[in-house]
Parts: C-alpha cells; structure tokens; sequence
C-alpha cells in the first residue's frame, strides 16, 4: 500500500492498489475531516459538526483522493429487517464523477470487504424522497442495479435492495459497452482514413462494420434499460453521425444511387450478423 498526501486539512490516507477493483475510491477511517465537511452538508446527517459521521461498530468508509466524495458501509451483525446484508449509511458526491459510477465501485468494495458467502442479501440503502431535490428519487442506485423493495414502516424511507449478481451484470454491461464503442471509433477512424486517401470501396466497408457495432451499442443500451434496469450511457452517445446514407454521398461526391445504399445496408446486417449477440456478452 502506498500513501498520498493531500490538503492541509486533510489526513494521510492509504490507496487500493487495484483501481480496476475499487476504481476512484480510497479507503479512509469514520473521522476524516474531509468526509465529516460532506457528511455535515448531507440531509441525514444527525449531528453537525460531530467528528464521526457513520454508526458504531464495523465500517468501510470511502473517500476520493480529492476529498470530493464519501461513501460509508456499515456492517451490522444484527438487523431489525433480518437481512443478511450490509447498508449504505452515507453517500455524498460533489465531484465531477458521475454517482453511479461512484455507486458501483463502492458496492463491489464493499462486497469484497464482506468476504465470499456473506451479504446474501446484497446492500441496503435508503432514502427519504421528501428531501431529495429529483423527480426519481435513487435515480443513481437504481443506474448500478438497485431495486426499490419498499418503504420503512417508522419514516417511510424508500428501501433500495443490490444483489451481488445484480452488481456483477452491471459490470459486464459496462465492460461490453466499453468494448462496442472502441470498436466502433477504432472503425469510424479507419474509414474516414481510407475515404481521405481515395480507397472508396475499403471505406464503406469499413463504415459498414462501424455501423453493425453502433446497432449493437443501441441494442445493448435498450437490452440494459429494460431488462436489468440501468444505465449505461447517456441518450445523446447515441447520436453518431455521419448516418451511412451521408457518408456515401460524402465519398461519391454528393450523390448516391439508391441501390448502392440497400446494399450497404445488406452488408451492415451481415457484419451484425457475426458480432456476439448483447445477451451474451452479459449474461
């Protein structure tokens, strides 16, 4: 493990060595003065200005190197709810992260922290939709796989619910995401190179597979919107131009004969053809 030094006002804290695990987050103690400023500025926070800002016992308490975010498991041998699961006390993003991606990778870590066997029941987090400021209320924990599963009888909290293979879809959801959109770029690129250098036909060839992999991408984003229920891209990454019929007018010179364009479009259905379907790539 190695340290990293930081603000004046901050403590010396230690780094996860594999950021493909735990991505942005650090691991902190439930008195850092950084975390304890965004807890004092979170809704649930009970006692402002108190140094420790999670519940007794056994925590994993995250933080960002720049002291921007904090997120706190806590893990309770005995619940009211008699779930064999973990809780989510505290989350606070004012980074520039996107939560959700805060969401996951603290949730794997804290299933790792847990240990192989334990958290049957996944993690538990809730919130009190009266004083968050959003038309969907868990918006963010619902984006990684969350379920809402109810509310408390005493305060009426919603209860969101996170299985471990919940989680793990939403990973390899995102890892097939990642991978459909470099081959995409990685393919857009070469056309337009092969286009400016005069090879016409390598071009549109070219651009036909980029397209079969920008239906895969839309495929994949609708497959996780209905079916797991999260989020793996905004709406406009999906706006790719240019479309096929403008990149044939663009390499004939501003015109392009009809039945030229339904067989690139035939060609476009082939090359989907022989790409992995999303279901399988996910599941």
């Amino acid at each position: 493990m190695s340290t990293l030094a930081f603000k004046e006002d901050t403590q010396l804290l230690f780094n996860f060595e594999d950021k493909e695990v735990f991505g942005p987050w650090i691991q902190t103690h439930n008195c850092d003065k950084a975390g304890r400023k965004l807890a004092d500025r979170h809704y649930s926070r009970q006692t402002i200005g108190a140094a420790r800002f999670t519940r007794p016992g056994k925590n994993l308490v995250l933080r960002t190197a720049e002291g921007d975010a904090i997120w706190a498991t806590w893990y309770g041998k005995f619940r009211r709810d008699s779930l064999d699961a973990c809780e989510c006390t505290i989350f606070r993003n004012e980074s520039s992260h996107l939560s959700s991606y805060l969401i996951s990778y603290a949730c794997l870590a804290s299933f790792l922290h847990a240990g192989a066997g334990n958290l049957k029941d996944g993690i538990i987090t809730y919130v009190d939709d009266s004083k968050v400021n959003s038309i969907n209320p868990g918006f963010s924990f619902r984006a990684v796989g969350f379920k809402y599963i109810g509310r408390t009888k005493k305060n009426k909290l919603m209860i969101f619910q996170l299985k471990r293979e919940a989680l793990e879809k939403y990973f390899s959801t995102i890892s097939a995401n990642e991978e459909y959109k470099q081959y995409f770029e990685e393919s857009i690129h070469l056309a337009s190179t092969a286009a400016e250098s005069g090879d016409i036909e390598e071009a549109i060839d070219i651009f036909a597979m980029a397209m079969a992999f920008e239906c895969s991408l839309l495929e994949l984003y609708r497959y996780a919107k209905s079916k797991l229920k999260i989020n793996v891209a905004d709406k406009q990454d999906f706006k790719f131009v240019p479309s096929l019929e403008d990149f044939l007018e663009r390499v004939y010179g501003g015109w392009c004969p009809v039945e030229e364009l339904n067989h690139w479009k035939s060609i476009i259905k082939d090359y989907k053809g022989i790409i992995p379907p999303v279901n399988s790539m996910i599941d």
